[in-house]
């Protein structure tokens, strides 16, 4: 009789104890998924806040003595005053950054806020390997080193030497002194890169 009434107050008290646990466990569920919506509301604004830094719209152009290569860049930014030196950010896998070593020259293409989208149209679209992605635009050889193209419509363009690479997660960082460069069109305006999220170009 003992044991019979002891399992049946032990059965009361379990039922007693996941009674008291269910709230628990559903107001931590719910903190949980609060929690979750929130983190997303927060990264969502961060990444609108970063598509806020604006930058310019350039080309890049990069040869060696077996094959030419080029790229549409936007993360550049001037990063020294004496030398002269930018910084530009090379995706991993671009295929012009096999050109952008320690010591490689490029140069670097700035493009008219009037006359951009062609350019741009033109050298984003995808290319397959053995591919000439100079096929059908103007270029003219950079006047310091024959090897290196130049963009005709190019508002602006600066002969550049890389110095150093930082590593990123998805990116090459480039410290780049700039040896040489002109000014094709005075009265033009770099082109603006503007977007809505930080984690697209």
């Amino acid at each position: 009789m003992g044991s019979a009434m002891q399992k049946a107050a032990d059965a009361v008290k379990e039922a007693i104890i996941h009674n008291e646990d269910a709230p628990k466990k559903a107001s931590s569920n719910v903190a949980e998924e609060g929690v979750i919506k929130m983190g997303s509301t927060i990264f969502d604004k961060t990444k609108e806040a970063v598509a806020r830094i604006s930058s310019g719209l350039y080309v890049v152009t990069a040869a060696d003595k077996d094959s030419r290569s080029a790229m549409v860049a936007s993360w550049v930014a001037q990063a020294s005053f004496e030398p002269l030196g930018l910084s530009i950010a090379v995706a991993k896998d671009r295929a012009i950054e096999y050109l952008m070593q320690d010591g490689d020259n490029f140069v670097l293409n700035c493009l008219g806020e009037e006359d951009s989208s062609g350019t741009m149209r033109h050298f984003l679209k995808p290319f397959a390997a053995d591919a000439d992605r100079f096929e059908g635009v103007p270029t003219f050889n950079e006047p310091h080193c024959a090897r290196l193209p130049v963009l005709s419509s190019a508002i602006a363009y600066m002969r550049c030497k890389v110095v150093s690479r930082l590593e990123t997660p998805d990116h090459w960082l480039l410290y780049c002194e700039v040896e040489d460069g002109e000014v094709l069109r005075p009265e033009a305006r770099t082109a603006v890169q503007r977007r809505k999220s930080g984690t697209e170009y």
